[in-house]
């Protein structure tokens, strides 16, 4: 499960861990699972980076941000996946950094969700 989080009690800066390790492991032991192959996540707990309907881009350069981006990127790819060949729905119309959101956001923040419209069977 894919938190994003530090998986050391210090600081990182400019991608460089520091303090212990939360698990107890010896520091050449404390995997950082921040940067795993996106292939290796099979699921992700979106509590750092903040619900995908929160509509944020994660610009910044921290491995965080920077694999938050990642995995919003897919719950949105999944999204369209979903709609598009699925329930053979349009694609998303909304314009704000369509590369990350896949057309269902039209702005920055929860205002800018454009929420999904399940079919009725």
């Amino acid at each position: 499960n894919q938190m994003c989080d530090n998986p050391r009690t210090g600081r990182t800066v400019n991608d460089i861990v520091s303090g212990d390790c939360r698990t107890g492991e010896k520091d050449d032991k404390c995997e950082d699972c921040r940067e795993r192959p996106m292939e290796d996540v099979k699921t992700a707990h979106f509590t750092l980076c903040q619900k995908p309907w929160e509509c944020l881009p994660h610009d910044g350069g921290r491995i965080q941000e920077r694999l938050c981006k990642k995995l919003i990127t897919e719950w949105f790819r999944v999204r369209k996946d979903l709609e598009v060949n699925t329930w053979n729905k349009e694609e998303g119309v909304g314009m704000f950094k369509k590369d990350i959101f896949h057309g269902y956001c039209t702005s920055h923040g929860k205002k800018g969700y454009i929420p999904m419209e399940v079919p009725r069977l």
